[in-house]
């Protein structure tokens, strides 16, 4: 495996990475203590990597959908935002625009003598 590293010189696993690693402790060919020291990261972050891999899994086969990125998932996020942004800026347009209109089309008020 080629190892890609962020500007900061951390390393950059692949999720398909991430997933062999698991899947070799889960078939039994390591145990997470080696694969700890093989792949010089911690225990705790691959106990972690464990319940995502195996609760996504099961979270899609249980609602028979796919699993969505996280990054997907806050690019959507991130979209919906501006749209809700886009259209509050939309209906505050719609609302002045409105008001104009009934201020312009209100029957003439008259002001001092009344006419004849």
């Amino acid at each position: 495996m080629k190892i890609q590293r962020k500007a900061d010189g951390r390393r950059v696993l692949t999720p398909e990475f991430k997933r062999e690693q698991i899947n070799r402790v889960i078939r039994g060919e390591t145990t997470v203590a080696e694969l700890s020291r093989e792949l010089d990261v911690s225990r705790s972050l691959l106990q972690r990597w464990k319940p995502l891999l195996t609760q996504g899994g099961e979270r899609a086969i249980a609602a028979d959908e796919d699993v969505v990125p996280v990054s997907r998932l806050r690019a959507t996020e991130q979209r919906i935002r501006e749209l809700e942004r886009a259209l509050g800026r939309q209906t505050t347009a719609v609302e002045i625009l409105q008001a104009a209109h009934d201020e312009v089309n209100k029957k003439p008020r008259w002001y001092g003598a009344s006419p004849r």
